[in-house]
């Protein structure tokens, strides 16, 4: 089907300068860091797509791989950004699925009411100006019964404290366009003040070594054992919120 662009314009709010940024060629990104996304990737799929026949991706598009985990029940692709450049390089299915793509911001998004079954917000919350409006709004279009999933680096993740109490300097995109620093309980205080119910978080990346170190864990046996580590055992030892990333998800309640 074809792709359909909406473009809003003319909004009294402080947008985020458009710049184009491909994590592939990224210095800071390691082959570890993209093990870890993808992870997040499915989970997503399995607790927020899963049988949603309309999507949307708040903060989606560039380089993100959002086509690649949609439930194959879906139909309907939304994009929203504010960017032009993640919005025009836009990864997209090419069948059986209608894409629209929307220039504008998640706190006032020109979408109905009860349009969308599951709304992924990967790795965005932290850049947005109004956050509890991005949710309220996510609320609104959702229809009873859908999913949001909310995908962010941990501010308070075990090995950042490590970090910061030594004092040492690190080279991170932590810091990058942020507006916000959310923990998992942060997003988790979000979600249920917004009205969502069954709220819960998946802690990720609790592994992290020297990036000399996660340049050269490249081959797929190594990666399947960094994230045996990562996401098993130190899962275990450090709970959900301490991980490096963390999907947190709720659902709409159904209307009685």
């Amino acid at each position: 089907m074809g792709t359909k662009s909406i473009v809003v314009e003319n909004k009294e709010i402080e947008l985020e300068v458009d710049y184009a940024w491909d994590y592939a060629s990224d210095p800071v990104i390691t082959p570890t860091i993209i093990h870890e996304w993808k992870y997040l990737d499915k989970l997503v799929s399995k607790h927020v797509f899963n049988n949603a026949r309309s999507v949307l991706s708040i903060g989606g598009g560039g380089s993100s791989r959002t086509h690649e985990y949609l439930s194959p029940v879906t139909r309907e692709l939304t994009i929203l950004n504010t960017g032009r450049w993640d919005l025009e390089n836009a990864q997209t299915p090419s069948e059986n699925i209608e894409i629209f793509l929307i220039c504008a911001t998640g706190e006032d998004m020109p979408i109905l009411d009860h349009q969308i079954d599951a709304i992924e917000i990967p790795a965005t919350l932290d850049h947005v100006i109004n956050a509890r409006s991005v949710i309220e709004e996510s609320y609104r279009v959702l229809n009873s019964g859908g999913r949001i999933g909310i995908t962010l680096g941990n501010s308070e993740s075990w090995y950042r404290k490590v970090v910061s109490n030594l004092r040492i300097r690190v080279a991170s995109n932590h810091d990058h366009h942020h507006n916000f620093h959310f923990t998992s309980k942060d997003v988790e205080t979000l979600l249920s003040e917004a009205g969502f119910t069954g709220v819960k978080t998946i802690g990720t990346a609790y592994l992290k070594l020297p990036k000399s170190i996660e340049r050269k864990l490249n081959a797929p046996i190594l990666l399947a054992a960094h994230r045996f580590i990562s996401d098993t055992i130190l899962r275990l030892l450090f709970g959900n919120s301490q991980g490096g990333m963390f999907l947190t998800y709720g659902i709409k309640p159904l209307v009685r």
